[in-house]
């Protein structure tokens, strides 16, 4: 979807670099979102008033322009295989998008548009819940700028998430903050920067690692910076995440066409085994000895994609474990 942009005022930052031994902390109970730290980028910044909205300003604020090639990472929407979706499978998006609506709406009841943020890693569900907010934002006539989007920068980062990152922000037309260090740090800075920002949206689900008692909005913990999480995902399964983004043709990140189904760090993910093709299309088989009783082995690392995981439980199956 492409929306109107919003031109806002140029921000002026004095930026201060100050390096931080950063601990691997989350966000509270929002595993979905957690990040490890790494060295963190704080700001020093100039206030300026507004008459009537204040923009704010962050570190790294960026608002980009709409470009109409891909990015080069990214296959078009159109060139991917689509699976089928029955009516049932249909009507339940429909509802869960309804949902999703109302929960809009009666966010929008309790906070301004300048108090609120969305937290984004690039992952599918970061994306829906990107998709289902700039079209409500649509519906209502309020543009998608003023809602910001807060990512996370990491060089342990897969490139394809950097790129597709970069271009939502072109797609979509949203204001980009980016800090590096944990989510608990970039909260703290933001909160410095930003301080009208009372909530954050975040798309974790409810079969996320310690995200089975959230609920739809919930305070931070206590040792974290005080700010409402909104959670309107909670209830979606991985399949309802996927047949949203078919039925609606919504673009994501390369890494989910080749078996990965649960995105982190290049460190601690890898495609799923579930998803490796037993067989598949390519000369390791013809190369072998037809004679030979022996297993032959593909050397392809052929997987299928993420949305043709069978088992939803096996969604982290590529997530290595913490050394």
């Amino acid at each position: 979807s492409l929306f109107q942009l919003l031109t806002s005022s140029n921000l002026l930052a004095r930026i201060s670099l100050r390096s931080w031994k950063g601990l691997p902390l989350g966000f509270g109970n929002m595993n979905h979102c957690q990040l490890s730290a790494s060295p963190t980028i704080t700001a020093t910044l100039e206030p300026k008033k507004l008459a009537k909205k204040t923009t704010p300003k962050c570190l790294f604020l960026q608002q980009q322009r709409m470009m109409t090639s891909n990015d080069g990472e990214d296959p078009p929407v159109g060139a991917r295989p689509v699976p089928e979706i029955t009516q049932e499978q249909r009507a339940r998006i429909e509802e869960r998008q309804r949902s999703a609506f109302a929960f809009f709406a009666e966010t929008l009841q309790i906070y301004g548009v300048e108090e609120l943020i969305f937290c984004f890693n690039g992952g599918k569900d970061c994306t829906v819940l990107l998709d289902l907010l700039m079209r409500y934002l649509r519906q209502e006539g309020i543009s998608s700028g003023d809602i910001p989007m807060l990512y996370i920068k990491s060089e342990d980062s897969f490139p394809e998430i950097d790129t597709f990152v970069a271009r939502c922000v072109r797609n979509y037309r949203v204001q980009l903050i980016e800090y590096e260090g944990s989510l608990k740090e970039a909260l703290t800075h933001m909160q410095a920067d930003m301080p009208r920002v009372r909530a954050v949206f975040v798309g974790s689900r409810n079969t996320d690692p310690y995200c089975q008692h959230l609920a739809p909005m919930q305070p931070t913990d206590n040792d974290w910076p005080p700010m409402m999480r909104l959670n309107p995902l909670l209830e979606w399964s991985y399949h309802d995440v996927w047949h949203y983004i078919h039925m609606h043709s919504v673009p994501y990140c390369s890494l989910y066409d080749r078996g990965f189904t649960s995105i982190g760090y290049r460190s601690n993910t890898v495609p799923n085994p579930h998803l490796k093709r037993i067989q598949c299309n390519c000369l390791c088989a013809a190369n072998s000895d037809s004679d030979s009783s022996s297993v032959v082995t593909c050397i392809c690392d052929d997987y299928r994609p993420a949305w043709e995981l069978e088992d939803p439980t096996q969604e982290r199956a590529g997530r290595l474990p913490r050394k």
